[in-house]
């Protein structure tokens, strides 16, 4: 794995996704079920309307869930609006949130262990972490899960040291 930056605190507007919603009762298997979805995706994105930036894939899940229909994993394409969304597919919008961020780029087995970096670092510098929130993976590079390069977004909240450029 290769950190690419160090951590950082920033500011994200609501994002609206849509893709695919997986689901595994097996926590071990999303190892292997997100990039399959990412891959399937990937081909079908010419059938999503109002796309934004089609060269960023976004992942995106909730770690306490409140609701069943919130378990899970989301992998889609930011868009505009939602409009003739396809009938297999999702659309999730995404509130505006604080976030730790942290890019790596390697193998998709490497994330967890940047993710305990990233939640090190928020500790460390008084940045709680808010697990009845969404965190949001933005993948530049996807669908390979040897060769991934993602920025990883951690949902926090401003520490009243932190003064924000954006």
């Amino acid at each position: 794995m290769s950190i690419l930056y160090e951590p950082i605190v920033k500011n994200v507007g609501e994002m609206k996704i849509v893709g695919f919603r997986v689901y595994c009762e097996d926590g071990d298997r999303y190892i292997d079920e997100i990039p399959k979805a990412s891959l399937a995706l990937d081909k079908r994105k010419q059938e999503i309307c109002h796309l934004i930036h089609p060269v960023y894939q976004i992942g995106a899940f909730i770690i306490e869930t409140a609701y069943i229909e919130e378990e899970g994993y989301w992998v889609g394409f930011a868009v505009h609006q939602f409009v003739e969304v396809p009938n297999d597919m999702a659309a999730l919008t995404i509130p505006p949130q604080t976030y730790a961020a942290l890019t790596v780029k390697g193998s998709n087995d490497q994330i967890r262990p940047a993710y305990q970096k990233l939640q090190q670092w928020m500790e460390q510098n008084n940045y709680p972490r808010l697990l009845h929130k969404w965190r949001v993976e933005k993948y530049t590079k996807w669908g390979r899960k040897e060769n991934i390069e993602v920025e990883l977004l951690d949902t926090t909240e401003l520490n009243e040291g932190f003064h924000s450029n954006y």
